[in-house]
């Protein structure tokens, strides 16, 4: 089969442990656009940042950002786009600034990141990244996804959790390796979004790939016509895949996408 649609997770996949692509595979993703091939990251990442690494690569990609919460076509025509219960944003901001998580709210236009100190970068931020120590007074009108760092053991979790009949709770990777959760709004996820992707593009989900590494990449795993995770993916994410690649810090993804560009 031809494949017309590639959706893949950044972090702990296509990213190396840098955040960066390598050349072997930036060269990969070019290629297979020029082939036809729409390529679309998908992550937990908002949209400005998911495709940060394509546009430093000269390409227009579609995405699935905010673990499906943000769909857009290439050159960022919105597809869909599903806010979080208003309620829940205001508990899940009292929550990070109580408990001191590390924690990014994604809204359309741009993301609030919230650390515990300013970052030597914060004056010289982009203006789709608004770095703050407190969420408090922030406008969380129309937000979409929250990606929060809690410690693996911290308590409060619990907190969050008890959400979990009003939205969607995902475990996923950041690019280092370290834990993080990924929450939308119910029925949200990366999987309703290739499906939302594909429609609006006239691709049957038959002829998607979807890359991945974590939880929070099985529902597109189960929408796409060929799941692949990578070897250093989390025992879910492995298990629901039907192929299995090395990982970024071998040029998985390259290797993948030079393969289907020679069948």
């Amino acid at each position: 089969m031809r494949y017309r649609l590639i959706a893949i997770d950044l972090d702990g996949t296509l990213l190396d442990r840098a955040g960066g692509l390598s050349p072997r595979t930036a060269a990969a993703l070019r290629a297979a656009h020029e082939a036809g091939i729409v390529v679309a990251p998908a992550t937990a990442r908002w949209y400005q940042a998911a495709v940060r690494p394509f546009e430093g690569i000269g390409l227009a990609a579609a995405a699935i950002a905010s673990a499906g919460a943000d769909v857009r076509a290439p050159g960022g025509d919105p597809v869909a786009q599903r806010p979080l219960p208003a309620e829940f944003a205001q508990f899940v901001a009292e929550l990070c600034d109580r408990a001191g998580w590390p924690a990014t709210v994604a809204l359309p236009g741009f993301a609030y990141r919230r650390a515990n100190e300013l970052p030597p970068w914060a004056a010289n931020a982009p203006e789709w990244l608004r770095p703050v120590t407190s969420l408090r007074d922030a406008d969380l009108t129309g937000a979409l996804a929250v990606l929060a760092e809690p410690g693996a053991e911290d308590p409060r979790l619990a907190e969050l959790r008890a959400w979990s009949d009003r939205v969607e709770l995902f475990d996923a990777l950041a690019f280092t390796g370290d834990g993080m959760v990924s929450v939308t709004a119910k029925g949200v996820d990366k999987g309703h979004g290739l499906w939302a992707l594909c429609a609006a593009l006239g691709i049957d989900p038959a002829e998607a790939v979807a890359i991945g590494d974590s939880e929070v990449d099985v529902p597109m795993f189960r929408a796409a016509g060929l799941a692949v995770a990578v070897e250093t993916g989390t025992p879910g994410a492995k298990a629901a895949a039907q192929q299995l690649i090395p990982g970024p810090g071998e040029d998985g993804v390259a290797a993948f996408l030079e393969a289907i560009l020679r069948e």
